[in-house]
């Protein structure tokens, strides 16, 4: 359930967000036929490894979070936009049907998965040991966390220094979890607890962060830092030093699912492609790039 104008209040931050790339996302389409994916083609032999469900459907369905740029987000239209919606779209030129994206909360992705709702999950998602219990990982990029913060205040550089702190992170994330065992620590060492507030959306999180209801924002180091070039919301991305994790990013798909196998070789083909390399650079995210597909590379949290 939705709080009555909350989505008005998260796309004035987001607009903020998105301004930087204007430009370039005018035109979504020619963006697209810039980086190559409608060059690729489709590979008989995936396709043919393909369920025979999915032949029919000619759609494989994907969950995909919408505010968590710039790996997914709306642009003014609405439409979802970014790096995991250009990956969506080169995977399936290459597999030979129609990946779908539908916009779902990040902490109902795997849940939808588990319910057969989704074939798949494409957002982002931090591939660890707990979620590969009931989901393999097709792994396509290696992130880490970072922490927002608002200018003139002190980075946070080892986990004592947000003890007693109010720290907001994206519902359902890798991030939650680290600062709830962050809490944790925090007490065992008697100092204060975390304050640990969730929020549905990254836009949320910003403005309560920039508005001063919390000190920080903890979540993927891309993202935050896709945020903090937004000068006008005056924050800057650091912290990396807090965690010191660099977990991988995968495509989350129901243990032993039949599609597994299809979505690994589609993306080592997209990787040597070269479109990949092309897609990342699009969003600036290429330091978390890899030189392959890795399947469960998972870290615990």
């Amino acid at each position: 359930m939705k709080v009555a104008g909350w989505n008005r209040i998260s796309s004035v931050v987001r607009f903020g967000m998105t301004v930087a790339l204007a430009g370039m996302l005018c035109n979504t389409s020619n963006a697209a036929d810039t980086l190559g994916i409608d060059k690729l083609e489709k590979n008989a032999s995936i396709y043919a490894s393909l369920p025979q469900k999915i032949k029919d459907a000619g759609v494989i369905r994907a969950a995909t979070e919408s505010d968590y740029p710039p790996f997914d987000f709306l642009d003014d239209h609405n439409q979802l936009i970014g790096a995991d919606i250009d990956i969506s779209r080169a995977l399936g030129r290459i597999m030979g049907v129609t990946i779908q994206n539908t916009n779902t909360d990040f902490s109902a992705i795997i849940p939808g998965l588990q319910s057969g709702r989704f074939d798949v999950g494409i957002s982002s998602i931090g591939d660890y040991t707990e979620r590969e219990k009931t989901m393999d990982f097709v792994d396509y990029y290696r992130g880490g966390t970072s922490f927002l913060i608002r200018n003139g205040t002190t980075e946070p550089k080892a986990i004592a220094d947000l003890c007693g702190t109010t720290v907001g992170v994206l519902k359902g994330t890798s991030s939650e979890t680290l600062a709830q065992s962050s809490s944790d620590r925090c007490k065992s060492m008697g100092k204060p607890a975390i304050t640990v507030n969730a929020y549905p959306t990254q836009s949320a999180a910003v403005l309560a962060l920039t508005s001063g209801r919390i000190q920080s924002v903890s979540g993927d180091s891309a993202t935050n830092g896709y945020s903090a070039s937004n000068a006008s919301l005056k924050i800057r991305n650091g912290g990396l030093s807090v965690y010191q994790d660099r977990p991988y990013y995968g495509i989350a798909i129901p243990k032993d699912s039949p599609l597994v196998k299809p979505f690994m070789d589609a993306m080592d083909q997209l990787i040597k492609s070269g479109v990949y390399t092309a897609i990342v650079r699009k969003w600036g995210i290429s330091d978390g790039a890899i030189a392959a597909p890795l399947k469960n590379q998972g870290i615990a949290q």
